[in-house]
């Protein structure tokens, strides 16, 4: 790629001095007509966005609302040990009479009514290991949810330099393929030129055949520079999760 770029410089300077224009003006004024980083929406824009897309970030956050969840559990663990008991009976039953109540001994006769009757109760069964380990499992729950969450703020630390990353590949990229096509333009005019220049017997069949040749080398590198533009182009959409739009077409 390196060796590539300045043999496009190179030949851009042999171009652009014989027209006495500079290098630094030659190529300083088409990458600022051709920024794509004023067509591509904002850094901080597209970082927001994949935070929001982001599969990885949401798993964090269903993780922790997990973890989260089990601390609460874990604090009221206790609750399973009581026990509320109730019943309900319906039939005939023998109840002691008003005397009997009040203790006289007299009566001994109990007496049958048909009558509804509800029971209520509770019972506390605490075993030791509810005592002593639940202090633990509230701590080991509370570690779990801890580490989810640092682990999210990693993962769109992560997410932020990959976004930074793409997105000056991106430009990088656009930059470098508007050089292959200006390249690819100045032996497009060069061949012609050689091409009249045969004809009339001004150059061999050597040269012409040469300059045809550097020609469709410039033609392979665009193509192969186009690729990866495109490529650093999928690659920043498939980490923000939209797809980008530009107001032309490159």
């Amino acid at each position: 790629m390196q060796l590539r770029t300045i043999f496009f410089l190179a030949l851009i300077i042999s171009v652009t001095t014989s027209n006495g224009q500079s290098i630094n003006e030659f190529v300083q004024r088409g990458l600022e007509q051709n920024d794509i980083s004023k067509r591509l929406p904002k850094l901080d824009s597209l970082i927001a966005i994949a935070k929001k897309n982001s599969p990885r970030l949401k798993f964090f956050d269903a993780d922790y609302e997990y973890w989260d969840g089990q601390v609460t559990l874990a604090k009221r663990s206790w609750l399973r040990n009581i026990n509320l008991d109730a019943g309900y009976g319906y039939g005939i039953f023998d109840n002691l009479s008003n005397q009997q109540i009040a203790g006289d001994p007299g009566s001994q006769t109990l007496f049958s009514t048909e009558q509804s009757r509800y029971t209520v109760g509770a019972s506390i069964k605490l075993p030791l290991s509810s005592v002593f380990n639940r202090k633990r499992e509230v701590k080991n729950a509370e570690a779990e949810a801890d580490k989810s969450k640092y682990q999210k703020e990693y993962a769109i630390w992560e997410l932020e330099q990959l976004i930074v990353k793409q997105y000056n590949d991106l430009i990088k990229a656009h930059r470098l393929l508007f050089i292959s096509n200006s390249i690819v333009e100045t032996y497009k005019v060069q061949s012609v030129r050689a091409e009249k220049d045969f004809l009339n017997g001004a150059i061999n069949v050597t040269e012409y055949t040469r300059l045809q040749q550097m020609l469709n080398q410039a033609i392979s590198a665009f193509e192969t520079q186009r690729a990866e533009f495109l490529i650093a182009l999928k690659a920043l959409e498939g980490t923000v999760g939209i797809e980008i739009k530009f107001d032309n077409e490159v």
